[in-house]
């Protein structure tokens, strides 16, 4: 294991926006496939022997290979440059301690790429590995995101989970967490869905979201997600987990890209001006039977605030909502596990009506 120790100080005339731009960027070195992990602090002790170094990153690598890669990533370039504009001094180091014996983050996520690509389940990651933190987690999720963009996916999206009251409690979490749609995820209206191509799908309808104009955290208010929509959609989520039988914590369904696996769309969005998004009806039938019933409110409390929610979390990794992004704000109601024959719709007050059908 490799681990790249960086101590730096700003200069005193260097823009505060520059200065987190700058901490921004390297926190998103997560997101550079042969970076294991990274944390940064500020040295808020000081002690006279440190002088004048006022920050510190440690970025983790799994071999000498992955460092020198990170080291020539376009990404570590472009935040070097914008940092030494502001930096008054940067001295580094790096010290190999060793592999670890357990499965490395690449390793998980492999796995649970694998386990998608050949429709089976493993088991839970926060049982292979005890002590598997949310940054790792994230971390794995990233790792497969990176694989599918360079295997030519296209990130349309975001998707917000865990945001009943009654999850988090399950899970003993207090936030929800996240996950990324890509192109291949989205299923038109009507479209027939083979369960063949799935695990152990579940279904959950929700309220989403257009953005009109980028929302970058952190920051950001009800106010201003509101100001950047276009408006909102019916959808009802596919979510499948590569965990054996959705035995999953928090940490588990994080690295699994929070159980994303296909999004079934409406196509009209409607503006929200006029809309009390807390108080949205939504009815969901299975085969013409009601299952249930559930108001825009279950979403923390208001779908918007899935949305303000994860402005503000994604800007933890630099990154931000783009316009034309999709986002679901989260369920309204308990995940219904599917099958073949099943044709579920959701039909919501205001926003319109969605139908998943399942095929064998």
């Amino acid at each position: 294991m490799i681990h790249h120790v960086m101590f730096f100080w700003f200069r005193k005339d260097s823009p505060q926006a520059e200065v987190e731009e700058v901490l921004a960027g390297i926190r998103s070195f997560a997101t550079i496939p042969a970076v294991r992990d990274v944390s940064i602090s500020e040295n808020r002790g000081f002690p006279e022997s440190s002088a004048p170094f006022t920050h510190a990153a440690i970025l983790t690598f799994e071999d000498w290979e992955d460092k020198n890669e990170y080291l020539g990533d376009d990404l570590h370039q472009s935040v070097r440059r914008k940092a030494m504009s502001v930096l008054g001094e940067l001295k580094t180091i790096s010290v190999d301690t060793g592999r670890a014996a357990a499965p490395s983050l690449a390793d998980l996520a492999a796995h649970l790429h694998d386990a998608e690509l050949t429709r089976r389940t493993i088991p839970p990651l926060s049982e292979q590995v005890p002590g598997l933190s949310v940054a790792d987690a994230y971390r794995i999720q990233q790792l497969n995101v990176s694989r599918r963009l360079r295997d030519g996916g296209v990130i349309v999206g975001q998707k917000v989970g865990l945001t009943s009251v009654a999850m988090q409690e399950q899970l003993g979490v207090d936030e929800p967490d996240y996950g990324v749609l890509f192109a291949d995820m989205l299923v038109d209206d009507g479209q027939p869905i083979p369960v063949s191509g799935l695990i152990q799908p579940r279904v959950e309808a929700e309220v989403a979201f257009i953005m009109a104009r980028e929302l970058r955290g952190p920051g950001v208010t009800e106010a201003d997600a509101l100001e950047a929509i276009a408006g909102a959609l019916p959808v009802i989520e596919v979510i499948d987990s590569r965990i054996s039988a959705w035995k999953i914590g928090l940490t588990d369904t994080i690295a699994d890209n929070a159980s994303c696996a296909k999004v079934v769309r409406g196509e009209v969005v409607t503006p929200i001006a006029e809309i009390d998004l807390r108080t949205i009806g939504m009815v969901l039938t299975i085969n013409g039977e009601v299952v249930s019933t559930a108001a825009g409110a279950a979403v923390l409390g208001n779908p918007i605030r899935g949305l303000v929610w994860l402005a503000n979390k994604l800007a933890e990794f630099g990154v931000s909502l783009r316009p034309g992004d999709l986002v679901l704000a989260g369920a309204l109601h308990a995940a219904i596990s599917v099958t073949a024959g099943m044709s579920v719709h959701a039909e919501f007050a205001n926003i319109g009506g969605i139908t998943a059908e399942f095929t064998s």
